[in-house]
């Protein structure tokens, strides 16, 4: 890194620093650093994922060198997760198909984003297409603020809708543009590695779940009448407006060489769309009745406790859903402090509390979070079965006394200073919060339930990280 930073001090003393490529220059480079920095903060983390699960989490990285001069190739490995090659999801879906003529493939992310194989008007995925200025769904000769639709006018987001999304006006139903949520996701799950496909330079994204990819080509960008940066950078529109609605910029998706990022754009600027589309074939678990509009199943236990068919904020069995520091009765968001910060406080039990506990805060009346001895139970009259559910990894909890069952997926945890609102070890292993205290000392753990295919049984965590709840009612 200090090698960079000389390098890069030489190079704006011979540009100057009125020069705006060396203005561009010094923006990338401290993005870098700053990525830099980040990567020292997770390693200390994960030392402490580690002394948590009592086993090794260490991320694999990996670079691969390419023929380009002056470019840094780099590819991101998802942490404990071996790709394997698959002609269709574990529930027999298929991984690629089309939409209205346009072809997409399933990465198998948790969220289901089908991701297509092309940008909007281009014929192959090598190809840039064709750059729309934000909420725009035509071209123009020349790119400005003066004739930008949006510029410096309140909008929320637009995926989906044709009078301001090119790829669900272009490409019809089913298709839209993709929120910075969905970027986020690529981001985080999966390996991104910069390569030269037909002669033109850009990040081959590929899913550590079923080993299949797109390829997202450098596009460069139009500013006026000028296309810049053409063959060297990436640059793509997502549907989400900058928080502040009188910003006149857009979150979008920018790389070129080592680095890739999400930023934000003017919204004036042309910059290509590469479509997505949902999958709505999500899959629930039997239930036997409802509790508040949510369901429940009855296992048949020596409590009477019923247990719900999903984790708290999930719309289905195979669902993470959201995360909860412990007491904590908002999910975690990045870079947010728990709302109830409960670490090194004594408290009893906190199920049925609409203050501390997140299942009767968000189900209502009759909903909470289980206590240890709810595990336990449930732990002791089930057997448990390692399997996959759509296309989540998880347990599968088969009473022994009725023969009905509920699904935990393995969910993972978010941990403080995650660089991403997205949980580690997902598809591994997953915390479930009781409502009871641990008996430490200093009051900084909680009683939780551990979901891993190597063991699944109580154990505690602490109150700060973000774990699943999966809710229980009488």
């Amino acid at each position: 890194m200090k090698n960079h930073i000389i390098i890069a001090l030489a190079l704006l003393m011979s540009l100057g620093v009125e020069n705006a490529g060396a203005q561009s220059f010094l923006n990338k480079l401290g993005k870098a650093i700053e990525k830099e920095v980040k990567k020292e903060v997770r390693k200390e983390v994960e030392k402490k994922i580690d002394q948590l699960t009592g086993g090794k989490q260490g991320q694999a990285q990996s670079q691969q060198s390419q023929q380009k001069p002056q470019v840094q190739s780099q590819q991101k490995q998802t942490k404990n997760i071996v790709p394997t090659v698959v002609e269709s999801q574990p529930d027999g879906r298929p991984v690629t198909g089309s939409i209205n003529g346009y072809e997409w493939v399933d990465l198998g992310l948790p969220s289901g984003t089908l991701w297509a194989t092309c940008n909007v008007d281009a014929s192959k995925p090598s190809q840039p297409g064709t750059l729309y200025a934000w909420g725009e769904t035509s071209t123009k000769s020349s790119y400005t603020q003066d004739n930008c639709k949006y510029y410096k006018k309140e909008q929320k987001d637009f995926s989906g809708d044709k009078s301001a999304d090119v790829a669900a006006a272009k490409w019809g139903d089913g298709w839209r543009m993709p929120s910075r949520a969905d970027f986020d996701e690529l981001l985080h799950y999966c390996n991104w590695a910069y390569v030269q496909k037909d002669g033109r330079w850009g990040s081959e994204i590929t899913s550590p779940f079923n080993s299949r990819s797109i390829f997202l080509p450098v596009t460069g960008y139009k500013e006026e009448t000028k296309h810049m940066e053409a063959g060297g950078n990436g640059m793509y529109w997502t549907s989400t407006p900058h928080e502040d609605q009188w910003n006149n910029g857009a979150h979008m998706y920018q790389f070129g060489g080592a680095l890739g990022e999400l930023s934000i754009g003017d919204r004036s600027y042309g910059y290509a769309i590469r479509p997505v589309a949902d999958n709505d074939a999500m899959i629930s678990t039997p239930s036997q009745g409802e509790t508040n509009g949510h369901a429940w199943v009855d296992l048949g236990l020596p409590s009477g406790r019923k247990w719900a068919t999903c984790n708290l904020g999930g719309a289905t069995s195979e669902n993470h859903g959201e995360f909860f520091a412990w007491a904590q009765v908002t999910p975690i968001l990045d870079e947010e402090s728990p709302k109830n910060d409960v670490r090194g406080k004594w408290m009893s039990g906190i199920g049925g509390s609409t203050t501390y506990d997140a299942a009767t805060a968000m189900w209502g009346e009759g909903w909470k979070m289980p206590t240890k001895a709810d595990f336990q139970e449930l732990l002791e009259n089930c057997d448990w079965e390692w399997t996959t559910l759509g296309r989540i990894t998880g347990c599968k909890a088969v009473s022994r006394i009725n023969g009905n069952y509920i699904f935990l997926p393995a969910s993972g945890v978010i941990h403080p200073n995650s660089l991403y609102p997205y949980p580690d070890s997902l598809n591994e292993m997953a915390w479930y919060w009781a409502s009871t205290p641990s008996g430490d000392e200093y009051y900084i753990n909680a009683d939780a339930f551990l979901v891993a295919k190597s063991a699944t049984g109580t154990a505690v965590h602490d109150r700060r990280d973000g774990l699943a709840i999966r809710p229980v009612t009488e």
